[in-house]
């Protein structure tokens, strides 16, 4: 029997049906949280494989080297997790903040880890929040991590020595990480330098560029509401370019110009913005996401070198290329 024969008029009926649709719409939005935000890592995600002929002499030298369990507790009560490794030179002022990215975790950066420590510096390893070893059931693409990196830099300074110089080098999410960081208040004058892996400018922009899937764009507004519920923040406000426009400390950018899901633009949008004069962009050729340093290490480490050289007391390693 039709509805309106029971006495419902047209305009409840197209209430009823923009009600359905919208819930319907959250729904699918919900799911797309849960999938982008809780379960990246369901099943377990393994992004390097430690046995590739690249990887293995680091991991092999990460098994061998005195260490230590590290561990800070977050603004919200959530254990983090991380390795300190001691530096060589027992008079080293100099530290390295290694930053891993999106469904990562921190021994899949030991390579980078082993590059820092062979130059002379104390290395502090993290697992982000919901990463690793770290507590934490979601990730928020830097937006929280920010104030992770911040806990982490207190405790490097606070541990290690006040008059710690520090470089912080962040892949992907944790790029845009240590670069939201910098508009928090910390000590800056102790940030020395920033390494920024694939970063991405403005998270709306990794997760709507043209390479992504239609429906995301579709449910991006309902995927906004949802996160805002359950986290109380929207992902508009993971926005790395509004810090790095006041941003004054030396950088390098390193960037696959295959890269597709953060593009070349984006990395010359971050290199464009900020004001600082030490700068460079270094686009690493027929090279995909956060793969820089494996496809072209040499390249990427001279040129990290010479950035760095004059702001650190380190030396060079020509043999880390293995």
């Amino acid at each position: 029997m039709p509805l309106i024969t029971l006495g419902i008029s047209t305009p409840i009926i197209i209430l009823l049906i923009v009600a359905i649709l919208l819930v319907i719409y959250f729904a699918i939005s919900y799911i797309i949280y849960k999938k982008v935000l809780v379960d990246y890592n369901v099943p377990e995600v393994n992004l390097v494989d430690q046995t590739d002929k690249f990887f293995k002499p680091s991991f092999d030298w990460f098994q061998e080297i005195p260490k230590e369990d590290i561990e800070v507790t977050s603004y919200d009560e959530l254990k983090l997790y991380g390795y300190y490794i001691p530096s060589y030179n027992k008079n080293s002022k100099d530290i390295a903040i290694i930053v891993h990215g999106y469904q990562s975790k921190a021994t899949d950066m030991i390579i980078i880890a082993k590059m820092y420590a062979e130059m002379g510096f104390q290395v502090i390893l993290t697992d982000l929040r919901g990463h690793g070893q770290s507590e934490g059931t979601f990730t928020t693409f830097g937006y929280y991590e920010k104030y992770d990196l911040k806990k982490w830099i207190n405790f490097a300074i606070r541990t290690y020595g006040a008059d710690s110089n520090i470089l912080i080098h962040g892949v992907s999410m944790g790029a845009a990480t240590a670069m939201m960081v910098t508009g928090l208040d910390i000590p800056k004058e102790k940030i020395k330098f920033l390494l920024l892996d694939s970063g991405f400018n403005k998270l709306r922009h990794a997760l709507l560029n043209p390479n992504k899937s239609r429906l995301l764009k579709v449910f991006y507004p309902g995927l906004n509401v949802v996160t805002y519920s359950k986290h109380r923040f929207v992902l508009d406000r993971v926005n790395p370019i509004k810090q790095m426009k006041r941003n004054t400390i030396p950088f390098l950018i390193v960037q696959g110009d295959k890269d597709t899901a953060v593009t070349v633009s984006m990395a010359k949008d971050i290199y464009d913005s900020s004001p600082t004069i030490t700068k460079e962009l270094l686009i690493i050729k027929d090279s995909k996401h956060a793969l820089g340093f494996k496809d072209d290490y040499q390249l990427c480490y001279d040129t990290l070198y010479k950035m760095i050289k004059p702001i650190f007391d380190i030396k060079k390693i020509y043999e880390t290329k293995s």
